[in-house]
């Protein structure tokens, strides 16, 4: 009798586990790449604050100092420093703590950026859209600026590593030779000119473990010429392209906040306003809480401004607002400007038909600057007019732009800055600026022009009858570096405002 062959078993067999109980696999490739970015982050940010501490900032700027002086005593006293060869093991401690910090925080910059670039590619955070930074302005600027940290770290290390490294060679040579003397001479060189590079680098260092990785070397090469409002527009055109992103998704949140009735610009622009009154001091945190429950849903407001995980809450929207302030410094004196107008009630402002404020940088970096000008119909009716920019060896020498100005009657009389019942100055300031025209004009001269010039704005009518014309006066100069460094300064104040404690919500 033949043998029945034995039905397969349907059921799955429990194969065993090769990475061992507790192991968790991350299958997909997002899922891992994400948790990487987070890695990276968190590395980023842990040593990049060590970096940046004023101690090791000292530290790393005199180290080579240090080894230079060593390497000198065993010049001149040579049978002396060859009896204490055994202090050259200790040295490696402090040359490491000198440079290590700040190679780890550059290098998970760098793979951070590029983790971050694949995941908004793929669409793999939270909000899911496929995003492709790599070809938005900017981007260029900001991976060359963390090449430059690499490079800056590369250069760092050889030059500390030679100068350890000939020190360490002549402890194997016989004191007083010409190879003790010819590696300690080299171990001095390479020593000096380490602490030159890091002096000249510091700057870089403390860029460090930022909230914001890619801000600080994102520069606003493109934005509108037309501003729809000058503070909610200067903020979003120096925002790098991935952090646009998540302003464009808060900005839909804090619409969603708004009491019904309020426009969204006027209410974004009058929001950053205030905050930018409250960092100037001239608003307290109570009338700061009373301005937003005047147009925003009080339940609201936690996870809009006083939500510490969230990167648009009160203290880092003042950050934002005064990081484009050390970029544009002009333009904040327009703001300022109409502020005393309307504070002072001056006849300029409440009699006259037209308003004109014009703006420009004392000092034009590289032959290249930007102007602001900011216009305003104070009648009844709209009015068509034309802007004239005559730029004297500029490039290009003329340009003329054509608008339709929306009547914007002024106040009458002198305003508050807050008021609880009637308009204040907090009011009109948002509303005036939306009513009126805010240019933003890219300037630059002729390569073989520098030294002072003048730049003149003219207003015409429809008729072509001139109604106003300013004439601004600015220096040309071909020199960076010493302007880049007090921009840098600038900036470095603006990210300490932005880690300031959150006022406590009432």
């Amino acid at each position: 009798m033949a043998r029945s062959n034995p039905k397969p078993s349907t059921s799955a067999l429990d194969l065993p586990d090769p990475y061992g109980h507790g192991f968790e696999r991350i299958e997909d490739p997002l899922e891992k790449t994400r948790f990487q970015w987070i890695q990276l982050e968190a590395r980023r940010k842990l040593f990049g604050n060590i970096a940046r501490n004023w101690v090791l900032i000292y530290w790393r700027s005199i180290v080579g100092l240090v080894l230079a002086f060593i390497a000198m005593l065993g010049i001149f006293f040579p049978e002396q420093i060859a009896d204490k060869n055994w202090f050259v093991i200790l040295l490696p401690v402090p040359v490491i703590i000198a440079v290590i910090p700040n190679i780890i925080a550059v290098e998970s910059a760098w793979h951070a950026m590029q983790a971050k670039l694949s995941l908004r590619e793929q669409g793999g955070l939270s909000d899911g859209v496929r995003h492709t930074l790599r070809v938005q302005p900017g981007i260029d600027r900001i991976i060359d600026g963390l090449r430059d940290h690499r490079r800056t770290n590369l250069i760092s290390t050889i030059l500390i590593s030679i100068s350890f490294s000939m020190i360490l060679l002549a402890t194997a040579t016989k004191p007083g030779t010409v190879a003790w003397n010819l590696a300690l001479l080299v171990s001095v060189t390479t020593g000096f000119i380490y602490t030159f590079h890091a002096q000249y680098t510091n700057l870089s260092v403390k860029q460090l473990g930022d909230r914001f990785p890619n801000l600080v070397f994102h520069a606003p090469t493109h934005h509108q010429t037309q501003l729809g409002s000058i503070l909610g527009d200067l903020l979003s055109a120096h925002l790098d392209p991935d952090l646009e992103l998540e302003w464009n998704k808060w900005k839909l949140q804090f619409n969603n906040s708004l009491m019904p009735g309020n426009d969204k610009k006027q209410a974004l622009e009058r929001l950053l306003y205030v905050l930018y009154l409250h960092n100037l001091g001239e608003v307290s945190d109570e009338g700061v809480r009373a301005e937003f429950s005047s147009f925003m849903v009080k339940g609201k407001l936690e996870d809009i401004l006083y939500n510490h995980d969230s990167d648009f809450n009160w203290r880092t929207l003042q950050r934002l607002i005064s990081h484009a302030k050390a970029w544009q410094p002009s333009a904040f004196n327009l703001l300022d400007r109409l502020q005393i107008d309307l504070l002072s009630g001056k006849p300029e402002i409440s009699r006259a038909k037209w308003r004109m404020d014009v703006a420009l940088d004392d000092i034009c970096i590289g032959g290249a600057t930007n102007l602001f000008i900011v216009l305003n119909n104070q009648m009844f009716e709209k009015r068509n007019v034309t802007v004239e920019v005559l730029v004297p060896n500029g490039e290009p020498e003329s340009r003329t732009h054509r608008f339709e100005l929306a009547a914007c009657p002024p106040p009458r009389s002198a305003l508050k800055l807050s008021a609880a019942n009637d308009d204040d100055c907090l009011d009109w300031v948002p509303r005036y600026l939306q009513k009126g025209v805010v240019l933003w004009m890219n300037v630059a001269w002729d390569r073989n022009f520098y030294g002072t010039t003048n730049i003149q704005v003219v207003l015409r009518g429809e008729d072509g009858v001139v109604l106003e014309s300013k004439v601004l006066t600015t220096i040309v100069s071909r020199k960076t570096s010493n302007a880049l460094r007090k921009r840098m300064l600038r900036l470095e104040r603006a990210r300490k405002i932005g880690e300031m404690e959150i006022p406590v919500s009432s």
